[in-house]
Parts: structure tokens; sequence; C-alpha cells
């Protein structure tokens, strides 16, 4: 179990140093002191390597993800915890920006761990809307749970195009992480808050 988690710390450290392309085993063999023969023989190939480094990437990021809603429960009122939770969501990506680029990219080629990556974003989701729906009274949307849906999709997409492709692909305005994190909290709040336009 030990040479496992030392394979799946070389792994890891080497896709966010080189990105997927610049990943060899024979790389991880030499950074976690376990032979080739014994990586090939525990996973059979790299692809398989890399679902299990993604395995580990997105359960690691699901208990993180849990404790980012929680900010919000002592929250002074509705905007206040929008802003904490967002902040939190932000945080965990951020944390794990370069392997999550990596796999992001790779989900796009990669059946199990687009998947994986989906089944991690919609428990990421019912987070974010269980740590903001005891503010539903302050909500001027008429339709909370509509709403909420919505305002995680503004944020999380938002989020991870930054974490894809950098903070200018789509705009030449060039905003800081936390810059942009208070707007999308800033432009959530607002949806959620106040009542849309007939």
């Amino acid at each position: 179990r030990e040479s496992y988690e030392r394979v799946l710390d070389a792994a890891h450290a080497l896709l966010e140093e080189n990105g997927f392309e610049g990943l060899t085993v024979q790389e991880v063999a030499a950074r976690s002191g376990v032979s080739v023969g014994a990586i090939y023989e525990r996973f059979g190939n790299k692809e398989t390597l890399l679902r299990d480094v993604h395995a580990r990437l997105m359960e690691s990021m699901l208990q993180s993800g849990e404790s980012a809603g929680d900010p919000a429960a002592s929250a002074a009122g509705a905007a206040a915890a929008v802003a904490a939770v967002v902040a939190g969501m932000a945080r965990v990506m951020n944390d794990n920006r370069k392997a999550l680029r990596a796999f992001m990219h790779l989900g796009a080629v990669d059946e199990v761990i687009s998947a994986r990556g989906s089944k991690a974003s919609i428990a990421l989701s019912k987070t974010f809307k269980r740590a903001l729906m005891p503010y539903a009274t302050e909500f001027g949307h008429p339709e909370p749970e509509v709403a909420l849906d919505v305002a995680f999709r503004i944020a999380y997409s938002t989020l991870a195009r930054q974490v894809m492709y950098g903070p200018v692909f789509e705009s030449d305005r060039r905003l800081s992480w936390k810059r942009l994190v208070d707007e999308i909290a800033s432009a959530c709040a607002a949806y959620l808050l106040n009542a849309p336009s007939a």
C-alpha cells in the first residue's frame, strides 16, 4: 500500500509539473522509487495509473468541498453566505488547479475521468445548494431551487474555465483570482436576492 501511494504521489506531482503529455511511467518510477515493472504489474498502463490518481484527487476534493459550505451556516445573511460558499468552492479548485487542469483536458478524451469528474461536480453542486438553501427566504427569485442551480453553474463554469485556460482566454481583461471570485460571488448574490424582471 505504501508503494502504491508513493506511485500516486509521484504521478500527481509529475502531472502538475509537466502535464499529461510530459508524464511517463519511467519518470514516475524514478520519482517514486518503485520499479517500472512493478508499476505496470500494479496498474497495467499509464491510463489506469492516471485514472487512479484522478480518483484520489476527486475524493480529496469532495472532502474539501464538503467543508467549503460550512462558513455559510454562521454568515450574517444570504449575501455573506453566498460569498463564503463561492470563496470556499474557489479555494478547493485553486488549491488543485494544476492537476485539475490536466484532468479537465484529459476528461475530453477519457470517459472514465469525465464521468468521475461529472459525479464530483454534481456532489459539489449539492453542497453549494445545501449550504445556501437555509437563506432561501431572503431570495427574490420565485424558484429558489432553480436559482441555486443556476447560481452554482455560473460560479462553477466560470471558475472551471479559468482553471482550464487561464485568465484571458475569453476576455482580455485580466482579473486576479481573488477579484474574479469576489465578482462571481456578487453576481450570484445579485441574481439570487433580486426578483427577476418580468
